[in-house]
């Protein structure tokens, strides 16, 4: 993707962000005038917890991680951005600095709006400004029951409905077909279902044995769909 793009194919870039696609024309032009974008490579962080908040990103291709990590390197991974998707709004939202690290996951291209142009655009638009409120309240909620799993969730269940939200985020598209083969590695699944990966691969070994998976370099494929939501429907039953 060139980086460099005329006013035009700015608005085209803008419109394929889900939050974006009905603002009037005006607001539309004003957003694009100032938009910016970059490339990214697999690892590269793009903010740090802590940061201060100049804009608010968008992905037009690739998966953005969005994680919390302690001193020693241990931490969690609270989201995975997929195209079409915005981050960065709550530092935006509050006036205060970055919650959490933004990196990379995979080759990405994103589109960043300047946060005055951004914060302009809310206070005029209140179907935006809804669509913004609707978006936070789905991230807390999936925030709180992630909380919720770590807390109470034992890991096969943990780790099915993560391997299960993974295939989600990583559609080709929205409501497009699952793809079976989920890319993630142990560790940072691990972290994702809040368990070292020792952990995490003795559970995976044993689903990989008994035939529902297939373990690779840099993440695995699933053969066995109905297993996982097996595992997670016998956790509903029992909780």
């Amino acid at each position: 993707m060139d980086l460099r793009v005329a006013a035009s194919d700015r608005r085209l870039l803008l419109k394929q962000l889900a939050l974006f696609r009905d603002i009037p024309p005006d607001l539309m032009e004003r957003l694009a005038s100032h938009v910016r974008m970059s490339h990214c490579t697999p690892g590269q962080r793009i903010f740090e917890k802590g940061d201060t908040a100049l804009g608010l990103f968008g992905v037009l291709s690739g998966l953005v991680q969005i994680r919390a990590l302690s001193p020693a390197g241990s931490g969690i991974v609270l989201n995975l951005i997929g195209p079409g998707e915005v981050f960065g709004e709550i530092a935006l939202l509050d006036g205060n600095t970055r919650t959490a690290d933004a990196v990379a996951f995979t080759e990405c291209h994103l589109l960043t709006v300047d946060g005055r142009d951004f914060n302009a655009t809310l206070s005029g638009n209140p179907s935006m400004a809804l669509k913004v409120l609707s978006l936070v309240s789905s991230r807390l909620r999936r925030t709180s029951e992630q909380v919720e799993e770590i807390a109470f969730a034992d890991l096969p269940t943990r780790l099915a409905k993560a391997l299960l939200w993974l295939s989600d985020q990583q559609r080709e598209s929205p409501g497009g077909i699952r793809p079976n083969r989920i890319t993630i590695t142990q560790k940072e699944l691990g972290r994702t279902v809040g368990f070292s990966r020792e952990s995490t691969n003795k559970c995976l070994r044993e689903w990989e044995d008994a035939g529902h998976l297939r373990l690779e370099k840099g993440g695995c494929t699933i053969l066995n769909y109905g297993f996982l939501h097996k595992v997670t429907a016998f956790s509903d039953l029992t909780a």
